[in-house]
């Protein structure tokens, strides 16, 4: 999805009065002490697994949004929700828009923590693919401004090394990524919409699928009926491969799962809210698909 649904700000600003009555007693963060771990807290359960691989036992961290049966884009604030950020001394937003409800708790609390916005980091703004999740170049990026934060406030003896570590492993993500690149780049495939655009954009192949189908998918409206022919027909050509969303499945986008299975064209279910609580053996898997496709393309092995 590229651009946020809206969001019923009623809610946002009830849960961030909340946070006014509730910052009285637990808005500042208490002084990190052998008994009392620091908290971290990330709004998407991606950055907040990438966290923990940093931070190991040293911390508390917290994902707000772990359900991978529940469209990130309704989310709304809760309660626990502002206590968690109330508590934080690092926030991780994703950004872009994704999560404009965090960033609400975040200005509400008394005493700002330490936020870390991910999109901001790799450039990419509001209106723009929010999923950054899904490029590994923006997660090796995070990992390292997180060490360096961490560095900063005198937490976690045992940062720096479990951060290379971590970006060891995203290495070995990047290394595949550019092995696709490097034999399958313009290779078309198609989408039900753009939530795994940077990786597909890393890979070099190319979406086919109109963009203005994809974005109207991503923002819950009906795309215009040519733009459907044309994604259907695209299909029955036979791509690599159709990435599609499994988190905000509508009639439309089974209509497009059905057409790739009849056209004998592989199906790669993806989602927005990170399954397990291991990135890269997430994205691996995510990975792993795709290139399993693309070996009947015959561009890689």
């Amino acid at each position: 999805m590229i651009l946020s649904r809206r969001i019923r700000f009623s809610a946002v600003a009830v849960v961030a009065a909340l946070m006014v009555v509730v910052g009285v007693v637990v808005a500042r963060p208490a002084p990190s002490t052998a008994s009392s771990k620091p908290v971290i807290v990330a709004g998407v359960s991606q950055w907040g697994a990438l966290a923990s691989s940093v931070v190991g036992s040293d911390a508390t961290v917290v994902s707000l949004l772990t359900d991978p049966n529940a469209d990130p884009h309704n989310h709304e604030a809760t309660t626990s929700d502002a206590i968690n950020v109330s508590r934080a001394t690092i926030v991780i937003e994703n950004g872009a828009g994704y999560d404009t409800w965090l960033t609400k708790l975040v200005q509400a609390r008394s005493g700002p923590p330490v936020v870390i916005d991910v999109a901001r980091l790799v450039g990419v703004r509001s209106g723009q693919n929010p999923h950054v999740f899904y490029s590994v170049a923006a997660a090796t990026r995070f990992v390292g401004a997180l060490a360096a934060d961490l560095k900063r406030l005198g937490h976690y003896p045992g940062t720096q090394a479990r951060a290379a570590a971590t970006i060891a492993r995203l290495g070995g993500l990047s290394a595949r990524v550019s092995q696709i690149h490097h034999g399958c780049s313009g290779v078309k495939v198609a989408a039900t919409e753009d939530v795994a655009g940077y990786l597909l954009a890393a890979m070099g192949l190319r979406v086919v699928t109109p963009e203005a189908l994809r974005l109207a998918i991503g923002n819950s409206v009906d795309p215009s009926v040519q733009d459907l022919a044309l994604a259907l027909s695209q299909l029955r050509h036979h791509p690599a491969f159709l990435v599609n969303n499994t988190q905000t499945a509508t009639p439309l986008t089974q209509e497009l799962v059905a057409q790739a299975k009849s056209s004998h064209v592989p199906v790669i279910n993806v989602t927005e809210t990170m399954t397990g609580t291991n990135y890269v053996r997430w994205m691996s898997g995510v990975i792993t698909a795709m290139h399993g496709a693309l070996v009947r393309e015959g561009c890689v092995r």
